[in-house]
């Protein structure tokens, strides 16, 4: 893959154009990346109404029909159902790792094969997350240790 970055003063607003032989998986992957610079997630915290930045979160579960965003220290309520949380995130980080839970995977420090095929994933703030065997495939595929 070229990158070339190009410095332009008298322009309102930041351009990236992608040239490819083709649009793929990994195309998508930069586009979804891209619009998620831009994108804000409204979350609450004690009254008070929040834009979290995707990349800064660690992952969001859902607890008694609530769902929740952990960022490094701090933890926030978000408005949205996981499964839309995890439509709007496809193609970046984030991926479905259990029932309750989608996680950025941008935020692994390292995981671990646990029992009946399940993994351990510790973040990078040392929290720990179980990823489901069904769930399993998806993220080695996403890290790049399995082809389709």
């Amino acid at each position: 893959m070229k990158i070339v970055i190009e410095e332009i003063r008298n322009i309102d607003e930041t351009e990236v154009i992608i040239k490819c032989k083709e649009i793929d998986d990994e195309v998508k992957k930069l586009e979804a990346q891209f619009k998620l610079m831009d994108t804000k997630i409204l979350a609450k915290k004690e009254d008070r109404s929040f834009a979290l930045i995707p990349s800064e979160i660690y992952y969001f579960e859902s607890i008694d029909n609530k769902v929740f965003a952990y960022l490094q220290k701090e933890v926030y309520e978000v408005t949205n159902k996981l499964y839309e949380l995890e439509e709007f995130l496809k193609n970046s980080t984030f991926l479905r790792v259990n029932k309750n839970t989608v996680l950025n995977a941008s935020k692994i420090h390292h995981f671990k094969s646990t029992m009946n095929g399940r993994m351990e994933a510790t973040l990078k703030n040392k929290e720990v997350i179980v990823i489901s065997r069904t769930y399993v495939s998806g993220l080695k595929m996403m890290l790049g240790g399995l082809k389709k």
